[in-house]
Formats: structure tokens, C-alpha cells, sequence
């Protein structure tokens, strides 16, 4: 009996012993858990201190429709983003983007610079017959064609090469009036009187004179009076070289005084019309080189100089039409071949010269983003001029020499500041609804009781409506 006491008695302390260490162990393990909660919690203040103040939670990949007021897993199972209160935008439109992630960014700055700004302007043109080196073959006496010796267009004829005959009362008459013009200048010089051999020699060479002003080869006449015999079909020959074109004759067909029969194009040199743009007239000016590059001659270029602009522009294809003379005298370049061509324009000196990537084209403005350094960016607008070449444009006004434009990222900037846009109208709509809320809240009467519509805590992220899209101008307000 004595043992079975003593044995409860010790089972008793035994149990003591255990409520006592137990009570001492969850303090200590309550002091301890107390102590890591206020290191983690210094931490974490630290970094939002450091960092800046959390905006909202959102993942990039899908854009505003995953804003959350608090953090989560999106949609695409992607842990959110936190996005910090921008510090230190001074001026109106300023954007701020952290440092840390400006190179995840891609963001690439380029000076802008005084200098020459060059330019070749490259376009197409056409080989087309030089007009003061064409001639037309015209009567001036009404007949019929005897024999027609040039018959196929584009055939080549060298100068003095008969062409056809013709048949004409008219020359028929002035050849027998030549015959006996020059019978009577025989008598009058046997006579020995000087006077009546100068009036006969007179009206025989005003004879002479107008057969030959009606397109008779002198030559032909001096064969009539030497045979003293007038010639029915008379032969007309080529007064140039060249190639015949736009034959219009036939053998023994009737012709009116005037009439063109055909033309010869003479190719010793050729013109090519060249087709400019209208941004790109400027640049042209008379006088300077035209480079040809053409199928027919693979890797030579030609050199032409313009000396013709044409002073009204084409409607359907907004392009006026620049000439240049080339060379011919191999006889290469024909009409209606197509080249390649290159005008040497003359460069602009002493010019704002900024990369023509950094200009945002918003449709109605010009803007670049100006970087501030420490990555602050402003928007601003610019009037450019032309455009040349390696990419670069010229600034009339906006910018000034030395300033660094952003070249590459200025889609995720605007973002970023579309972002940020977007989160000041959906903070403000929030707090008019909790102002709202409040007034009615006082302005009820006692006792009544309010009905209050709450959203609805999902275990995700709580989804914004998509922002409508803004053009690039909504979105970066500029600022001088």
C-alpha cells in the first residue's frame, strides 16, 4: 500500500514538471517567433522605404485586364509584379522608370548633333528619245509616191541614203521652168551684152533657189540641166542619220503638202526621265549627276547631269519628272529602257541632325522623348525637315545639340506611362467611392440601416476592365 502512494506521488510531480517546462518553452518559442516577425517585417519596410510605394500587383505579359490591388498568381499561372510609385517627376508629362530595369527595357539614347546631312536619292526612270535630235520628213509639194525605199520602222539610214521618189506637177513645172532658164543664160553670155547675161543668170538662180526650198538635192538639179532633161519622180534623200520611225507611207500613195511621211531618231544621245517623289524634290537640283544602272551593261553606271525639272507633279503617282542627257554613242541605250537611278544631291551644312527612330509619328505631332538621366524621360515635341541618309533626320525646332534622345523602347516607356495614367483615374475613381459612401453614411438617419454593395475577395487577383487604347500623344504629355 505504501509503495502504491509513493508511486502516485511521483507520477504527480513528474506531471507538474512537464506543465512547468511546457509553459516555459511556448514563452520562449513565442519571444523567438515575436523577434523574427518584427526583423522580417524592418526588412520589409526597409524595402518598400527603399523601393518606393507599391501601386498594385500585375503581370506584364497580359497587361492591365491582371491589375490587382494586392499580390497573387495571374491567369497564366505567373506570379504578379509589384509596381512601385514613381519618385522624383518634376515637370508636366515627365515619365520615371527605374534604373534597375531601364536595360530589360531596351532602352538605347543617341545625341543629337549639328553637322552635314547627305542624301542619295533613289528611284527608277525610263530611256526616252532626245526631242531636239528627231526630225520629221515632210513634202512641200503635193504628188504621189513613186518608189518608197524606207519602209520598216526602226531601220537605219545614214545621211544622204534615198528615202523614196515622188511624183509632183508642181516640181515638174519649176524643172522645166530651171531648163529654160538656163537656155536663155547660154544665149545671153554668147551675146556679149553683160547685162542681159546677169538678168538671165539672175532668174536662173531664183529658180534653182526654189526647187531646192521645196526639198529637190541640189545635186539632182545640177544632173537635170547637165542631161537637159526634167525628171518625173524626183528622189528624196535622208538629211540626217539615224533610225526610222512612225513610217506612214506607201508606194504610190498620195501625199498633201506638209504631211509628215516619217521621223528618224537620231540616238547619239538619249534622254531619262526619272520619277522623283514629292518629299524627295527638294533634294534636286539642276545641274547635279544622275547615276544609270541598266541590264544590258551589269555593274556600270552611267552618268547623266539633269538639266530639266518638270514643274507639275503627276496626281495618280504623286512624282515629278527629273530629265538627265547621257551619251550615246555606241548605240546601247534605246527608248523605253528601264534603269536604275541614283541623284547625287548636294549635302546640307550646319544642320540639327537627331537618329529619325527617336521621332514618334502620333499623326497630328512629332515627339521625342528627351532623356534626363537618372531615368527620367520628357516628352517633347519637334518640327523635322528632311530626311538622308544612315537613318537621320533633321530638327528645325524642339531639341537643342547635345541632348539625348531615346532611340529604342519608347513603346514600353509610353506604356509605362499609360500605366501609370491608368492607375491615377482607377485611385481617384476609388476614393470618390469611398468619399460618396462616407457622406451617405452620415447623411442617413439614425437607426437606418445601409445597404452596401462590396466586391466580391476572390483567392486571386482581383481583375480591372482593359483600358481603351490611346494614341501615343494621350499617353505622353509633353512638356517644354
Amino acid at each position: 500500500m505504501t509503495h502504491w502512494k509513493v508511486t502516485s506521488v511521483l507520477l504527480v510531480l513528474a506531471a507538474g514538471a512537464g506543465l512547468i517546462v511546457g509553459a516555459l518553452w511556448a514563452r520562449a518559442e513565442r519571444g523567438r517567433e515575436h523577434a523574427l516577425g518584427s526583423s522580417a517585417g524592418n526588412r520589409l519596410a526597409a524595402s518598400v522605404h527603399r523601393r518606393g510605394r507599391i501601386l498594385y500587383w500585375w503581370d506584364p505579359m497580359i497587361g492591365p485586364s491582371s491589375i490587382s490591388p494586392r499580390p497573387g498568381i495571374s491567369a497564366m499561372g505567373m506570379k504578379l509584379v509589384p509596381v512601385y510609385a514613381a519618385a522624383g517627376a518634376t515637370r508636366p508629362g515627365e515619365v520615371v522608370i527605374n534604373p534597375e530595369i531601364q536595360q530589360d527595357l531596351a532602352v538605347q539614347l543617341s545625341p543629337v548633333r549639328l553637322g552635314a546631312l547627305h542624301k542619295t536619292v533613289r528611284t527608277v526612270g525610263y530611256f526616252r528619245q532626245a526631242a531636239p535630235v528627231s526630225y520629221a520628213v515632210t513634202v512641200r509639194a503635193a504628188g504621189w509616191i513613186g518608189t518608197l525605199y524606207a519602209s520598216t520602222g526602226g531601220t537605219a539610214v545614214c545621211k544622204g541614203d534615198p528615202l523614196f521618189t515622188l511624183y509632183s506637177p508642181q516640181l515638174l513645172a519649176g524643172e522645166e521652168e530651171l531648163l529654160a532658164a538656163a537656155s536663155t543664160r547660154a544665149l545671153a553670155g554668147k551675146s556679149g551684152e553683160s547685162g542681159a547675161a546677169r538678168a538671165a543668170q539672175s532668174v536662173y538662180q531664183s529658180i534653182r533657189s526654189r526647187l531646192i526650198y521645196l526639198g529637190v538635192d541640189p545635186a539632182q538639179l545640177d544632173r537635170i540641166v547637165a542631161q537637159r532633161r526634167a525628171e518625173r519622180y524626183l528622189t528624196f534623200r535622208s538629211p540626217v542619220c539615224g533610225f526610222l520611225q512612225h513610217v506612214s507611207i506607201e508606194q504610190h500613195s498620195f501625199v498633201r503638202t506638209g504631211q509628215t511621211l516619217m521621223r528618224i531618231e537620231q540616238l547619239r544621245s538619249v534622254w531619262l526621265d526619272a520619277k522623283v517623289y514629292e518629299n524627295q524634290v527638294p533634294w534636286v537640283r539642276l545641274g547635279q549627276l544622275m547615276q544609270a544602272r541598266i541590264a544590258a551593261q551589269p555593274g556600270r553606271r552611267l552618268v547623266g547631269r539633269i538639266f530639266f525639272i518638270a514643274p507639275d507633279e503627276d496626281s495618280r503617282t504623286h512624282t515629278v519628272t527629273v530629265r538627265a542627257r547621257f551619251a550615246n554613242p555606241a548605240g546601247l541605250l534605246r527608248p523605253g529602257m528601264y534603269a536604275l537611278v541614283d541623284i547625287l544631291t548636294t549635302p546640307l551644312q550646319h544642320v540639327m541632325l537627331a537618329p529619325a527612330s527617336a521621332v514618334i509619328h502620333t499623326g497630328t505631332d512629332e515627339v521625342v522623348l528627351v532623356s534626363l538621366g537618372h531615368g527620367r524621360f520628357l516628352p517633347r515635341r519637334v518640327t523635322t525637315g528632311l530626311s538622308g541618309r544612315h537613318g537621320l533626320v533633321q530638327i528645325l525646332s524642339g531639341v537643342t545639340s547635345g541632348e539625348r534622345l531615346v532611340t529604342s523602347g519608347q513603346f514600353l516607356i509610353d506604356v509605362e506611362s499609360n500605366m501609370r495614367e491608368l492607375t491615377r483615374k482607377l485611385t481617384a475613381g476609388a476614393a470618390a467611392d469611398r468619399q460618396g459612401a462616407g457622406r451617405a453614411r452620415r447623411a442617413a438617419p439614425p437607426g437606418t440601416r445601409m445597404k452596401m454593395t462590396h466586391a466580391v475577395q476572390h483567392d486571386g487577383p482581383t481583375r480591372a476592365r482593359p483600358p481603351r487604347s490611346l494614341a501615343p500623344s494621350q499617353h505622353l504629355q509633353t512638356g517644354r
